[in-house]
């Protein structure tokens, strides 16, 4: 089936503007994904139930935990929706979103381009699930910056949060398992890297070298 205009245009537009940065796109969808070992950024123009048009998503997707699906950990709704009316308009359109969306994107990779930096932008975060998620992630990232007491204090937290749903208490159980080890630095590191790399495995994405280095 031939896509229609619009979509084209976005596919089109993101390829000129995206590529050349070392973006990829998820198959043929929307999606384009920034792969950056440890994390993902997604990039992600939204399509509307009712009109031809977009949304821009951009968000980090951290890989620390294993799952099949990407999230937005960091991030998310860039622009409100734009509307196609005709190529002209809507190719200028796009054209101002996809360059939004690189410079976001960019933007996360100084922000995460190495534990420590990832570590003031991670703990300087509000994170939509803050006692949930933001705990995980926070404690995760003292524990690869071998803050032990950080790790400890974060985790301490998610536990003694009351949501007894499965996908909180497969997450409770994973915090159990890390603080028993996160004394030993490098056995921490270890897990993670095993959990890094299943995490991308499930999630379809290439093959990757990597380093938890400080």
């Amino acid at each position: 089936m031939s896509q229609p205009e619009h979509s084209k245009i976005i596919n089109k537009v993101a390829k000129q503007i995206l590529k050349p940065h070392g973006f990829e796109q998820k198959g043929q969808s929307r999606i384009w994904y920034d792969d950056q070992g440890l994390y993902t950024t997604v990039v992600e123009f939204q399509p509307h139930k009712f009109a031809h048009g977009a949304f821009l998503n951009v968000g980090v997707n951290f890989h620390w935990f294993e799952k099949e699906y990407t999230s937005f950990d960091i991030g998310y709704r860039e622009l409100g929706f734009e509307k196609f009316e005709t190529a002209e308009q809507f190719t200028s359109k796009i054209e101002d979103m996809v360059n939004l969306a690189l410079e976001k994107a960019l933007s996360y990779r100084q922000l995460l381009v190495s534990l420590e930096t990832s570590k003031k932008t991670i703990l300087a975060h509000n994170f939509t699930s803050d006692t949930l998620w933001g705990n995980f992630h926070k404690g995760i990232i003292c524990g690869l910056t071998n803050n032990i007491q950080g790790l400890i204090k974060y985790f301490d937290a998610l536990l003694l949060v009351d949501h007894d749903v499965e996908w909180a208490n497969d997450l409770k159980s994973k915090v159990r398992e890390l603080k028993e080890i996160a004394s030993n630095n490098s056995k921490f590191k270890t897990e993670i890297l095993r959990t890094i790399l299943e995490s991308r495995k499930l999630k379809k994405l290439k093959d990757m070298e990597i380093k938890l280095l400080m």
